[in-house]
């Protein structure tokens, strides 16, 4: 949904069938981007779910980023296992062309072996099914395994780092973030593009409030 990350990628978006990454602290616009993201595949009339470990999911925010509401599965495990189990559910009943996993780092950090395992066992009904997965998480200064294993297998891993806020007089009302791309499996690498992002959850004029 981003004209300058999509060309930046060098295949139009993040692809289907793969695993992906997005990166980024609190507020730099990871979150909103796999939103938007998800909106662009349901467009497309795609089928989507996020899986929101943390149960942290803003109805109001997702909606404002494109997203029906009624046609979003919601997945909300409580344990890195109950995660495992669900995503690999999501993955082998073949429905979803994006499915976004949202936790902690130390949900994963408990559960490295079974991590890894299951990347592996998905890879190819992720393939077949043609669903773009993506994991979100903050990244710390030293990769733990759990980072590793998604690193290894992630065809893409997209860092976002907010550059200024975005105001209107004396209100912010979003943020400029840089994307680098700092791996790609399927086109050049160490790319960057910048975004607006709007509070809103949409792109500034891009006409939906």
């Amino acid at each position: 949904g981003f004209a300058s990350l999509d060309e930046a990628l060098g295949i139009g978006g993040l692809a289907r069938g793969r695993l992906s990454e997005i990166l980024g602290s609190a507020t730099s616009g990871k979150t909103t981007l796999a939103q938007q993201f998800l909106a662009s595949a349901q467009a497309r009339e795609g089928v989507i779910g996020y899986v929101d470990c943390l149960h942290i999911l803003d109805p109001d925010y997702a909606h404002h980023c494109g997203i029906d509401l009624k046609h979003l599965a919601v997945l909300s495990p409580h344990n890195s296992q109950e995660a495992l189990a669900m995503i690999e559910l999501a993955i082998t009943n073949g429905v979803f062309a994006a499915l976004v996993v949202d936790a902690p780092d130390d949900l994963w950090d408990n559960a490295v072996p079974s991590l890894a395992t299951s990347i592996d066992r998905w890879m190819a009904p992720l393939h077949k099914a043609g669903t773009a997965l993506v994991f979100l998480h903050v990244p710390i200064g030293s990769a733990t395994s759990s980072h590793r294993a998604l690193a290894h297998y992630a065809s893409v891993r997209l860092y976002v780092a907010r550059e200024h806020w975005l105001r209107h007089y004396r209100t912010i009302q979003g943020c400029q973030a840089r994307v680098e791309i700092i791996k790609n499996r399927l086109a050049a690498a160490n790319r960057q593009a910048t975004i607006q992002l709007s509070f809103f959850g949409t792109k500034p004029d891009d006409g939906r409030r």
